[in-house]
């Protein structure tokens, strides 16, 4: 608090006062009259004057009495860190201060002891949901495996179809798996440099089967193998999502075969990733909230498989990583995807 804001604090106190001082002049002034004694207008001013002079200098003394006591309550409000490193508002002038620094000590610590509840809680509830995830995540491989190993010509269609969703649900799972885990990012990454073509690569292999029931087919594009700063795990992710996606909404365009064409190039300080689709593509008006939780949009109600969560996820993710995605599409036409990695900056190098 400044003198300014103290001041303003103190009007209510200045009218009181002067209205006081205010009344005893006038009540000694008609006793003088009563009394039939002259009472010179000099004196009404030099007794305002000299009220006026020791009031300025209480309001001086009051603030620089309590002046310490502001500036460690300008520092609490104005601090970005921890409150535990601030909360030290020192020696109190007064028994209202003190009164309050209890009150904000008794508050903190009832806040500090939730907070701590409630973040045990939570990691009782990821290790639940990682625990979960795994669990369920063995079935599903165990699925795969028989359904492969029975399929012949007469029921290939019923368990391809099998297989279709069996792939879904472990996408599923791979989705819930990555949103309990982000939000604890910093003890689950490690940055490395890594051959990005071989991460799409990987991707593809893993999205074999996909691609060819949907007729889509991938491209590949690049000068020469680049290597960029980033976690291999959580990138994969982001280009496998973006993938899924663009599969997911290649099938809905009714053409023979359709691309999903993959560009690197190194542009300056930077290396862009590029994806690109040749599917129903994204209406102008969903553009700004392709990033936003649970948004689905136009294209979301042609499909029962959109949550939403995806492309969200994979922004999250890339800003941890100090990365950028970008996206641009034409309905109708297809979209595309870009991540933005830049030379020499990762989560250490700023």
């Amino acid at each position: 608090m400044n003198f300014k804001d103290f001041l303003k604090d103190k009007i209510p106190f200045a009218v009181i006062y002067f209205l006081a001082t205010a009344a005893v002049i006038l009540v000694m002034y008609l006793t003088l009259i009563i009394n039939k004694i002259e009472l010179m207008n000099n004196n009404i001013l030099y007794a305002w004057l000299i009220s006026i002079i020791f009031f300025i200098l209480f309001l001086i003394y009051d603030y620089l009495k309590n002046r310490h006591f502001y500036n460690q309550l300008n520092v609490m409000l104005n601090a970005k860190e921890d409150l535990d490193n601030i909360l030290n508002i020192g020696n109190c002038s007064t028994h209202e201060q003190e009164m309050f620094k209890k009150l904000l000590l008794k508050t903190y610590k009832i806040y500090s002891e939730r907070t701590i509840k409630y973040e045990e809680t939570h990691k009782e509830y990821i290790n639940f949901i990682n625990k979960w995830v795994h669990q369920m995540k063995t079935p599903v491989s165990v699925m795969n495996l028989i359904l492969q190993d029975e399929i012949n010509e007469d029921n290939r269609a019923v368990f391809d179809s099998i297989l279709e969703e069996n792939e879904k649900l472990s996408h599923g799972l791979d989705m819930m798996l990555c949103n309990a885990r982000v939000n604890e990012f910093n003890m689950d990454f490690n940055v490395e440099s890594l051959n990005i073509i071989s991460i799409v690569r990987n991707v593809l292999n893993d999205n074999k089967k996909p691609l060819i029931r949907s007729h889509v087919f991938p491209k590949v594009t690049t000068d020469a193998a680049i290597t960029v700063e980033t976690d291999k795990k959580w990138i994969y992710f982001v280009i496998n999502q973006i993938v899924v996606n663009a599969i997911k909404y290649s099938k809905l365009k009714i053409q023979d075969n359709k691309y999903i064409t993959f560009k690197i190039k190194a542009k300056n300080s930077k290396i862009i990733l590029s994806i690109s689709d040749e599917g129903i593509g994204i209406p102008k008006e969903d553009l700004n909230r392709v990033f936003n939780a649970f948004f689905t949009g136009k294209n979301g109600r042609k499909s029962d498989e959109s949550t939403g969560m995806g492309m969200y996820l994979a922004k999250k993710i890339c800003d941890k990583l100090g990365h950028e995605i970008l996206v641009e599409s034409e309905e109708g036409k297809g979209s595309t995807f870009s991540i933005v990695f830049f030379k020499g900056k990762n989560l250490f190098k700023f």
